[in-house]
């Protein structure tokens, strides 16, 4: 076990004090958390990294402004603090990260290569389909992996809730406990809570966080994360420049499922059903399909019906590139999937790796290409590494895996039909009786003709045709044409082999280990094993040692029998003997010390990798801060209701200036601009500024390297308030104009009261809770922070999905980017209409990027009693594409209803009549 050891700067000075401890401390491992001043700190640093004295992961430095530690929570504001990234040592060689939903699948990644496996438990992870482990079961798993010699992430990466807080906190405990080495996270405020209680836990930040360029890595490692996993959607050019940029080690996607939107920026699933994607309940809407209404009329596009459906990621030949940018890990997705999908995948990964630390050229043969998709496939691409391709990434026929396509349809017999293929393979690789295969028609969301191959048979004439018999009766081909594509969906054999390679628990990564073999005539014999770490394990045999009478034991013989280590994850590399001359071993002693030594240094390996709990109880430590620093609202006391207005047009924002309250109603304390243009800000600005008032200007939510420009056009507009939509944009904002105040916006995803606070100590002046609670949740919240903070929106259109990938292009244009595009985004307006008939409204940013939104307007109408008697006193309403004569008698409506005029109800129903699509109550109903 590690030992949390708290000392002081004048005592770290003595190096030889250090030493000491450390030595005489009894633990191998030594955890210093040092409180200094900052003029120490640059000191304390080069001392750590000139002497070397302990290993990586030994030492977290607090800042503290004063020799006073025990106050230092209190003193120390949170964008100050400074933990020393010694936590996670730099990887030697690139690790490959495979995912686990289950124990078939974990046994798959560590038979056949993976240096680190990732998965959830029964909770609070992002895949909750998966079938996961149970809590009971983490400490089997990680003895499983460490006996392996391989990694176990734990993702814990949803939004965590504030009735949450102490569940998950168990979690974090049980982690450490068990040696898990990192959690994989995406709440902010979870990462605050882990580094208290147990600072040794490295903590990996979600491709949940949406961390795109330098500076949101930058904001994420103040707060203690160690390695990022970026988002799937940058180029290798924008990860060369981010790891350029950071010392931060960086974790990239390789394999897999795409979402069409960004992870932790959908909100389609939470929209249309409560079940948010940011909660591990994706219902996969983009893999429905979906209809182009442009400028009101329907568009044929085809066979292009699953609109918004991408192909897989498949970057085996990109890892070279992605090793030469600084990426330390390379992450296969796919936890909902099962053994034989985790086996091929992980063996292509880990040749490639190889391959590319061998200076080769990776060379898949075609065979193994098609192995590959053969397991899993929509269809393979390489994502977004060689940028933007918005003609290719979605092909739109089909939303699920199809498998390998066989051919097409060239005739038909009396049982089956005629098949050219599409590979040039020997028909046996390619096809075989007990095979799976589907037609497609074009109409994956209804049963295809399909089924089990009963028979194959090669044409006489044509070397690459292939008779296929069905058994008869079993398949209907009546509405099969000749040029029918036909995949392969299933194959046995396939399948079995790749389960034949983790049927039996063999390591693939063994572990070389130092040996020493000393010992007298007469006395004992003592052999001592030492991995690369350190680590030793000794066994002795009393004896009494002898000499031979005929043949002594030989070097090669002692070499011979310590290196059977077969059962376990060593293997024997250096061997140093000191014996005398002429000794005699028995070949039964070397393997009885072998077995002794080796399973005590396999023990206590797995006991090194526990982290200690510093702080057991520190949610209610941090909450007793909080509540100190957090006003409770005084019964009968209410501040007087605000209301703030979103724009998205230069017509919205004058109709919102001449709108003229009646009675006492407020006026909008604020106005708010989210153009598409951000050129048209500075006219905003000064349009907003002539009538009187405060006027705030909204980011993008996507910032990508070399995207700074977009930051300064609103800089120079010189805003009062900048709606913050991105963690790179704070420090951006609080450099240039450190007057104007700083909203954070919905997609910084704040659901709890640690993550609130979080942000509102960097300098946010308000915040607006996170789109996924329901009314419950968002009461909680409230309860346990300063209702000042918050900035509710209660009428809304939802943001669905938030896409880098462009329909606008990809379906009203041959272009691949914007460069090429023609920009159809500036000559049309397009919706997406579902199967039900709603129609979507589709808009672009400056950026480039897609959001969708919902089709219905979501009000919050009937809870603002509710949440101006928990002390809510500011509230957004945010326009879309309302008309301008549309917008006061809305704005009238929500003015009455914050005024305590209305209790909501009667807005509810006028907005129903109004509305000819109808209006939500949205996710603050779905209790």
């Amino acid at each position: 076990m590690n030992a949390i050891t708290r000392i002081d700067e004048r005592q770290f000075q003595h190096l030889q004090w250090v030493k000491t401890h450390s030595c005489s401390s009894g633990f191998p491992f030594v955890h210093f958390v040092l409180f200094c001043g900052q003029s120490s700190f640059f000191f304390l640093v080069a001392i750590l990294y000139t002497h070397q004295i302990l290993q990586a992961r030994c030492f977290t430095i607090i800042l503290t402004g004063t020799a006073t530690a025990n106050k230092h929570e209190q003193q120390l504001p949170i964008c100050k603090s400074a933990t020393i990234p010694f936590m996670e040592k730099r990887c030697n060689k690139p690790e490959l990260l495979a995912p686990a939903g289950d124990w078939e699948a974990l046994r798959a990644a560590v038979a056949n290569g993976a240096d680190a496996v990732y998965f959830g438990l029964s909770n609070f992870n992002a895949r909750a389909r998966a079938a996961n482990f149970e809590p009971e079961e983490l400490p089997t798993v990680m003895q499983f992996l460490h006996a392996r010699n391989v990694r176990g992430f734990i993702a814990l990466n949803t939004l965590i809730f504030s009735d949450e807080l102490p569940a998950v906190a168990e979690f974090v405990k049980l982690a450490a406990e068990c040696g898990v080495d990192a959690v994989i996270v995406q709440d902010l405020g979870l990462v605050r809570l882990i580094r208290r209680i147990a600072p040794t836990l490295p903590v990996h930040a979600s491709t949940q966080m949406t961390l795109t360029e330098p500076r949101g890595i930058a904001f994420v490692r103040q707060l203690g994360v160690e390695r990022v996993v970026l988002a799937r959607e940058l180029s290798l050019d924008d990860i060369r420049k981010v790891t350029a940029s950071t010392e931060t080690l960086v974790e990239v996607f390789v394999h897999g499922a795409l979402c069409v939107a960004y992870s932790g920026q959908c909100l389609t699933s939470e929209a249309l059903g409560g079940r948010s994607a940011n909660r591990g309940q994706c219902a996969q809407a983009c893999r429905l399909p979906y209809e182009m209404i442009v400028d009101g009329t329907a568009r044929d596009l085809g066979d292009r019906a699953y609109l918004l459906s991408p192909q897989d990621l498949a970057a085996y030949d990109h890892i070279q590139p992605l090793i030469e940018a600084g990426v330390i890990s390379f992450k296969i997705e796919g936890r909902l999937k099962g053994g034989p999908y985790v086996a091929a995948t992980t063996q292509t990964y880990r040749k490639a790796i190889d391959t590319a630390l061998e200076e080769r050229a990776l060379q898949l043969s075609r065979r193994e290409e098609l192995d590959l998709a053969q397991t899993f496939s929509r269809g393979l691409t390489p994502g977004f590494l060689d940028g933007n391709n918005h003609q290719k990434l979605v092909r739109g026929r089909f939303p699920k895996s199809r498998g390998v396509r066989l051919g097409k349809v060239v005739g038909f017999t009396k049982f089956g039909a005629k098949v050219q293929l599409a590979e040039r393979l020997p028909v046996e690789e390619l096809i075989r009786a007990g095979d799976g295969v589907v037609f497609d028609l074009g109409t994956p969301e209804a049963k295809e003709p399909g089924g089990r191959v009963w028979k194959v048979q090669e044409s006489r004439s044509d070397s690459f045709t292939v008779e296929i018999a069905f058994e008869p009766g079993s398949i209907d081909l009546s509405g099969v044409a000749n040029g029918c594509d036909v995949y392969k969906t299933d194959d046995p054999v396939l399948r079995k082999r790749l389960e034949q390679t983790y049927s039996q628990d063999r390591p693939a990564h063994r572990l070389p280990l130092s040996a020493r073999v000393s010992g007298v005539i007469g006395g004992a014999l003592t052999l001592e094993l030492s991995d690369p770490e350190g680590t030793t394990a000794s066994a002795t045999w009393p004896g009494p040692l002898q000499l031979a009478n005929q043949r002594p034991t030989s070097s090669e013989e002692i070499r011979t029998q310590l290196g059977r280590l077969g059962d376990t994850p060593f293997e024997l590399g250096e061997l140093a003997i000191e014996l005398p001359g002429g000794v005699l071993v028995p070949k039964s002693v070397l393997n009885d010390l072998r077995r002794h030594a080796a399973g005590e240094l396999a023990e206590r390996r797995i006991a090194l990798q526990k982290h200690p709990i510093a702080e057991p109880n520190a949610l209610e430590a941090m909450r007793h801060v909080l509540c100190g620093r957090t006003p409770t609202v005084r019964e009968g006391v209410r501040e007087s209701p605000r209301l703030t207005v979103l724009v998205r047009n230069l017509d919205q924002l004058e109709a919102t200036l001449n709108w003229l309250p009646s009675g006492n109603l407020p006026r909008p304390e604020a106005i708010y601009c989210d153009f598409e243009d951000l050129r048209r800000y500075k006219d905003a600005v000064a349009r907003v500024r002539a009538a009187g008032m405060p006027v705030g200007l909204a980011t993008l939510r996507i910032l990508k390297p070399g995207e700074d420009g977009f930051q300064s056009l609103i800089a120079r507009a010189e805003p009062d308030i900048v709606l913050v939509r991105n963690l790179a944009s704070i420090s951006f904002f609080q450099e240039q104009l450190p007057t104007s105040q700083l909203v954070g916006d919905f997609s910084l995803n704040v659901a709890n009261e640690l993550t609130a606070e979080l942000l509102m100590r960097t300098g946010l002046t308000r915040l607006v809770p996170s789109y996924d609670m329901n009314w419950d949740q968002f009461a909680s919240l409230l309860r346990r922070s300063n209702p000042d903070w918050f900035e509710p929106v209660i009428h809304q259109h939802m943001p669905m999905f938030h896409t880098e990938w462009c329909a606008f292009a990809a379906y009203l244009s041959t272009g691949t980017n914007h460069t090429n595009c023609g920009r159809p985004c500036e000559r049309h307006t397009v919706e997406l209409r579902d199967r039900m008939g709603q129609n979507f409204p589709l808009h672009p940013d400056t950026g480039c990027r897609n959001t969708i939104y919902n089709s219905v307007p979501q009000s919050g109408a009937e809870y603002v009693g509710r949440m101006r008697e928990l002390g809510v006193s500011r509230y957004r309403v945010e326009l879309l594409r309302e008309k301008p004569e549309q917008v006061g008698p809305l704005l009238e409506r929500y003015a009455k209803v914050i005024a305590g005029l209305d209790d909501g109800k009667t807005t509810w129903r006028e907005l129903r009549a109004l509305n000819q699509l109808g209006v939500t109550r949205g996710t603050l109903n779905l209790l």
